[in-house]
């Protein structure tokens, strides 16, 4: 008598085809139902010119372009204020350690070591501060004045107002604090502020102005 599982293998290969005689069993063609439609892909590119054109010969792409071009000159004129500015009220003073931590080593062409990493170097040293720097708010002009009326030469940068207005007003160079990088470095929150070398360190002093009416 022949096991179950035996029974079972035989009559699963007696239900396969035979090798080289084909199957009855065959796939029928069903037909198309429904809608169909051709695959159809746009070209990007081409959408993209003739939207270009279509602009062009409306005028909406020189209107578009002659706003872009007012909206540099704008921010070339009057660049956005450093936030966390104010007035300052009270004369303060403070020293700046501008010395800086040397991230890897730093070495002449020939390899010869100028710094090794982590040697802390103080700028100062080999390149002194020859003109103080004084921050103010272009838009007030108590401070305008005063920076101007100052004796010792100074580079006055702006932290609001209008750079290129004041030069041609004044006819010298006023600097905009763009992004704020220089007040965040010097932990500048009012104006006026005078830098100034004091021996290897920096004094920082915020003088308080009364805005005349």
């Amino acid at each position: 008598m022949m096991r179950p599982a035996t029974l079972l293998v035989a009559a699963t290969l007696a239900a396969l085809p035979a090798a080289g005689v084909p199957s009855t069993a065959s796939a029928k063609d069903l037909g198309v139902r429904g809608a169909t439609w051709a695959i159809a892909e746009p070209d990007l590119l081409a959408e993209i010119e003739a939207r270009l054109v279509e602009m062009q010969r409306s005028g909406e792409l020189a209107r578009l372009e002659e706003e872009a071009r007012s909206r540099a000159r704008r921010k070339l004129e009057e660049p956005d204020p450093v936030p966390g500015i104010a007035p300052a009220r009270e004369g303060r003073s403070r020293l700046f350690d501008p010395s800086i931590a040397v991230a890897r080593d730093i070495r002449t062409p020939d390899g010869v070591l100028i710094a090794a990493a982590g040697t802390r170097v103080n700028p100062l040293e080999r390149l002194p501060l020859t003109r103080d720097l004084i921050f103010v708010d272009g838009r007030r002009a108590a401070e305008i004045a005063w920076a101007l009326a100052r004796d010792r030469p100074a580079k006055i940068v702006l932290l609001a107002g209008r750079p290129l207005d004041l030069m041609r007003r004044h006819r010298r160079p006023f600097f905009f604090d763009a992004g704020g990088r220089l007040a965040e470095r010097f932990a500048i929150v009012a104006t006026p502020t005078l830098i100034a070398q004091d021996g290897q360190a920096l004094r920082i002093t915020e003088f308080p102005i009364e805005q005349k009416d």
